[in-house]
């Protein structure tokens, strides 16, 4: 189908609406528009479009996003730390989805952009970094102190090639985040500081936008990605997926097993206990006898980790002490 209609193929969708009952100049009213049926146009077929209703991520879909770009964020902490060699910190501050042209509005300048291709995704994503972020880092990978008094607008064809050694670690972790939904190939593309070459899409098309900051001794600036919705479509139902919280309760019991079985645990058998004043404590000395509230024959606490889990009975096992469990303490 061709992605941009024609005014033949939009004049039979309107003719469709009206036959339809949709609502016209002379009916005010707003009304959802009916799905049209397939229709052949010069030999080309139309397929139903609803003009009310844009692609969009849905509110798990999202919250599965974020989660993965979070990860992602705490990978490119380090990172970034590791290729400075600087104490740095990366949070995903904000996922959001909106249109590439008031992404485009709202990016900030000067910026350094990078067109990266993803395979398998269909069309190119974006991925930008502050040109005084960058450039500090360019300073930094070649020996010096990153502290950068002036940052150019524009980067030389060195520059962005020492720059590449930080920026191409950071679409590995960013990749790596997102290695449970879908195996990610990247390679560049292009790459300019002008935002007005950044038009890769339509302006009215939906678009993923993920917004990293960085902060460190001197270095602040931010990190974006940019992902068109054609290509996030078919793989919508692997976002909204939590594995865990779909499972039957009790299904991870033997897993969890084997993971804390090694663990080890405190255990503890208390026979009794009193209260004395500072005064006799401090009088104590070797032989004198202190009389517990617990009697002889009485059930003995055992606490797991100091918290009391356990009653038991006291008893010998060859010649050691040991005792039987004899219930499990409530809550």
């Amino acid at each position: 189908m061709n992605e941009v209609l024609t005014n033949e193929e939009i004049d039979t969708l309107l003719q469709m609406f009206r036959s339809e009952g949709g609502a016209t100049d002379a009916e005010p009213e707003k009304r959802p528009l009916p799905i049209a049926p397939i229709a052949e146009v010069g030999g080309r077929v139309v397929s139903p479009i609803d003009l009310l209703k844009p692609n969009r991520l849905g509110r798990e879909q999202m919250r599965g996003l974020e989660r993965y770009f979070e990860s992602a964020g705490k990978l490119l902490s380090a990172t970034i730390g590791d290729k400075l060699r600087l104490d740095t910190r990366c949070d995903c501050v904000a996922v959001e989805q909106l249109r590439f042209g008031s992404w485009l509005e709202q990016l900030p300048g000067p910026v350094a952009i990078y067109v990266v291709q993803m395979e398998p995704f269909r069309l190119p994503v974006l991925f930008t970094a502050s040109t005084s972020l960058l450039y500090g880092a360019v300073d930094r990978i070649l020996g010096g102190s990153g502290k950068v008094q002036k940052v150019p607008k524009d980067f030389t064809t060195a520059e962005h090639t020492v720059a590449e050694a930080l920026v191409g670690p950071c679409l590995d972790r960013v990749c790596e985040s997102l290695a449970e939904v879908v195996k990610l190939k990247w390679q560049f593309v292009n790459r300019f500081c002008n935002p007005s070459m950044a038009q890769i899409l339509p302006s009215q098309d939906v678009v993923l936008s993920a917004y990293f900051q960085v902060t460190g001794d001197f270095l602040l600036g931010d990190l974006r990605l940019v992902i068109p919705f054609v290509s996030l479509e078919p793989l919508l139902d692997r976002f909204g997926r939590d594995s865990v919280a779909a499972m039957e309760p009790g299904a991870m019991r033997e897993k969890l097993g084997l993971t804390v079985r090694d663990v080890p645990v405190d255990v503890a058998v208390e026979l009794g206990g009193t209260s004395i004043r500072l005064r006799q404590l401090l009088e104590l000395q070797p032989g004198d006898v202190i009389p517990l509230a617990a009697r002889i024959g009485d059930p003995a606490t055992v606490p797991i980790m100091g918290k009391p889990k356990f009653t038991g009975h006291v008893g010998r096992i060859g010649n050691r002490f040991g005792v039987r469990v004899a219930d499990v303490m409530a809550e």
